[in-house]
């Protein structure tokens, strides 16, 4: 009863902003702002959770910002909104990556925080429901035929399960098989010839314990440079499993705001088809406005989404190279700012699912953020650092074995790239996780409890390739 009338009094601000519809669930409808199944309570192993509101009174000039917080209070990631079209009232839909993402080992109550200017108009929560057990699975190496995954708790009996996301039905197994071999802590198994796409790994033991999803994609064959011409430059301002709308169909897109630039440019070349729908914003209807794909002749297509009506430079059967401009960033369609959308499909429609895809380099793009310089090396060599590399939502993980009575458990992570961001985590043997308190990518865990202890990063910010970055784990002994 506090809860509900806390959130009643925060949808009451000064200016009379009214929040009503909010809504939590576990899957949305795509191409609408609506959700087809809502839900209090969310298992870890979910894709992802939605949260849904309608706001009236925003203005033009407004700033609205979702937030989702985790049971420790601190902000996972959140979605923005400015450029505010003219509207009695606006939808919004934001998404939270759960399962194979750093939620899934953070279960507890979750807090949804919707803010207007800097003043928090709603708020709330869900419960986020798991447990992490001794069997842990992280994907290494992919081949065509099989998979190396690096596991801790796995047994001869454990069984290997391997799913494929689709947007129609969600996770689908496609194989399920048991190791063909062992090497230490890694196994190699048989895998089905996989296309470019998103998948699960899933462990299950035959006493029932399961390992949280480890997530990894396939990416499509390559060659795209950014759509940015030499010397403008441009900041990504959502990435693949963005909340502001990287789920479901458009979950591997890119989103490039202009800060200095003006054109959008082909990735690659192929036959451009315009679509020039004369639209400018159009917040009751979640479409890409004006857009444009390119075939590229090969069974991959790109998409360049939300451009400037009658800027087209391009008309259709026209045959394009990469870096040849295209057409004005704009803010047709469903958008909140000029920026551009670009994904891959492997058919020709804008709507098709999205495929993995990487960038041959990162001309023009900078950072939307920067993190404050990280902690410096010490100046004496450590005792132990290990080099790591990824890419932009993928997982890196080492295991540290911690001795009994140890006085304190120090881990820091740091890179040279500052347009890179990676987040750090520790995950004890009993599944506690530990995440530093600030942006500075380190923490000290005292009397840390003995055995495997799990060290992940996760890279939360990159141009699209693996970015390399450091960590430096130190255990304190018991004094002799």
């Amino acid at each position: 009863m506090r809860a509900l009338l806390s959130a009643l009094l925060l949808s009451i601000p000064a200016w009379c902003i009214q929040v009503r519809e909010a809504q939590i669930g576990t899957e949305a409808r795509e191409g609408a702002c609506a959700l087809a199944r809502t839900a209090a309570k969310v298992d870890a192993g979910a894709a992802q959770v939605f949260f849904r509101l309608v706001a009236r009174g925003v203005r033009p000039g407004d700033r609205l910002r979702i937030e989702w917080l985790d049971p420790s209070g601190r902000v996972s990631t959140y979605a923005e909104y400015d450029e505010m079209p003219r509207a009695s009232e606006l939808c919004f839909l934001s998404a939270l990556p759960v399962g194979g993402f750093a939620p899934s080992t953070q279960p507890g109550l979750w807090r949804v925080r919707v803010s207007l200017n800097g003043a928090a108009v709603h708020e709330q929560s869900f419960e986020l429901e798991g447990s992490a057990s001794g069997l842990t699975a992280r994907v290494t190496e992919v081949n065509e035929s099989s998979l190396a995954i690096d596991t801790t708790g796995f047994v001869s009996e454990t069984t290997i399960n391997i799913a494929h996301y689709t947007p129609a039905g969600g996770w689908a197994y496609i194989a399920t098989a048991l190791a063909d071999r062992q090497s230490g802590s890694r196994v190699w198994v048989q895998a089905p010839k996989l296309e470019p796409g998103e998948y699960l790994v899933i462990l299950r033991n035959p006493d029932g314990a399961q390992s949280l999803p480890a997530r990894f994609v396939i990416s499509a064959g390559g060659g795209y440079r950014m759509p940015a011409l030499d010397g403008e430059r441009w900041r990504v301002s959502q990435g693949p499993y963005g909340s502001y709308s990287h789920w479901g169909r458009a979950v591997h897109a890119y989103d490039l705001a202009p800060v200095d630039a003006r054109w959008v440019a082909a990735m690659r070349g192929g036959i451009a088809h315009v679509y020039d729908l004369g639209l400018g914003q159009t917040p009751g209807r979640r479409i890409f406005g004006n857009y444009l794909t390119i075939d590229h002749g090969d069974g991959e297509y790109s998409h360049y989404a939300h451009l400037r009506t009658r800027t087209f430079q391009v008309r259709t059967g026209q045959r394009v190279e990469a870096g040849d401009i295209l057409s004005e960033v704009g803010n047709s369609g469903y958008s909140f700012g000029r920026h551009v959308l670009v994904h891959v499909t492997r058919a020709p429609s804008v709507s098709a699912q999205s495929v993995p895809f990487r960038f041959e380099e990162r001309s023009g793009v900078i950072s939307s953020a920067l993190r404050p310089a990280q902690t410096a090396a010490k100046a004496s060599k450590p005792a132990l650092r290990w080099q790591g590399e990824a890419a932009f939502a993928q997982w890196w993980t080492r295991l540290l074995s911690v001795p009994s009575g140890a006085r304190s458990l120090a881990v820091k992570l740091g890179w040279e790239d500052r347009s890179n961001e990676f987040d750090l985590y520790l995950v004890s043997p009993s599944g506690r996780t530990y995440r530093p308190e600030g942006p500075e990518g380190a923490l000290r865990v005292p009397q840390p409890e003995a055995g495997q202890w799990r060290v992940s990063v996760q890279a939360v910010r990159s141009g699209g390739e693996s970015s390399v970055f450091w960590v430096e784990p130190e255990v304190t002994p018991a004094r002799q």
